[in-house]
């Protein structure tokens, strides 16, 4: 149990990764042990080496698998901030289910942009920190439009990323994301679409955007560690296709001859995590 004197019960101060877990096995959690180890290095708490870490999140999986009902769900690891007075960080773990359907793949989710701005030059940013108030505001903003996730523009106008995700989108053959100085987390499935992207030759760009960019974007996806690469099909007023096998399927953008740039990334990227969507 925390401690009420921990710092992660009076100030939120800690660090959390979400994994994703297939059959008992954990996807890259290289990636997410790196993460965690910057973030543990910039709040100054302690970080096992990297096999102890996954022996640990190994024997949570292990003894939590006869309690489940589903091969895929998300296993949440929190280490604490500690504090004074001989108070230790400590560990926390938590399994929940999948929140994406088939369907969300199918068919793509609304978006919408936040009143609020995020603020690029906030060290917290850049790591998975326990104080989640802004993204959780920014998810009930809208949750109340209507929509599944949030997209923040930064404190200069550019397109920062989602609440919970990373934001992309392909123009004329081109993947394109904001840089990591917009204000974005480094997200696992960001850089794996990077890439990916690269392996299998797709130019990408990783930039300062303003909104209007994606009025002309011809695909619209998210990433996180749970949805993997989720299509968009509309952001507010601006409606995107979302494109399986090459075709466009609705959206005003779908008049390419193309392939799906998406549905490329996708094939590289289950065969970097192992999986299928």
């Amino acid at each position: 149990m925390v401690h009420e004197k921990d710092r992660l019960v009076l100030f939120g101060y800690g660090l959390f990764e979400t994994l994703k877990v297939n059959q008992g096995q954990m996807e890259v959690p290289d990636l997410h042990y790196k993460r965690m180890a910057k973030g543990a290095e910039l709040l100054g708490l302690p970080m096992p080496d990297y096999e102890t870490w996954l022996a640990q999140l190994q024997a949570v999986i292990d003894n939590s698998i006869e309690q489940l009902s589903s091969d895929s769900y998300a296993l949440r690891v929190t280490l604490s901030g500690g504090g004074g007075e001989g108070i230790p960080p400590q560990w926390l773990y938590h399994i929940r289910p999948i929140p994406y359907t088939a369907e969300d793949y199918a068919k793509g989710i609304k978006v919408v942009i936040l009143s609020s701005r995020r603020n690029e030059y906030s060290p917290s940013v850049q790591i998975k920190n326990t104080n989640y108030l802004d993204n959780l505001l920014g998810k009930k903003e809208a949750e109340e439009q209507g929509a599944r996730e949030g997209i923040w523009l930064n404190s200069r106008g550019f397109l920062a990323e989602g609440t919970m995700s990373n934001l992309f989108w392909v123009k004329d053959g081109v993947l394109y994301t904001p840089a990591l100085s917009c204000g974005c987390l480094p997200g696992t499935r960001r850089q794996l679409v990077l890439e990916c992207a690269e392996r299998q030759g797709i130019p990408y760009e990783e930039g300062e955007f303003p909104l209007d960019i994606l009025k002309k974007a011809e695909e619209v996806f998210l990433t996180n560690a749970l949805m993997g690469i989720m299509p968009v099909s509309k952001i507010g007023e601006m409606e995107f296709p979302v494109q399986e096998n090459g075709r466009a399927n609705g959206g005003v953008n779908g008049g390419t001859n193309r392939g799906s740039i998406r549905s490329l990334i996708t094939e590289e990227f289950q065969k970097r995590v192992g999986r299928s969507e």
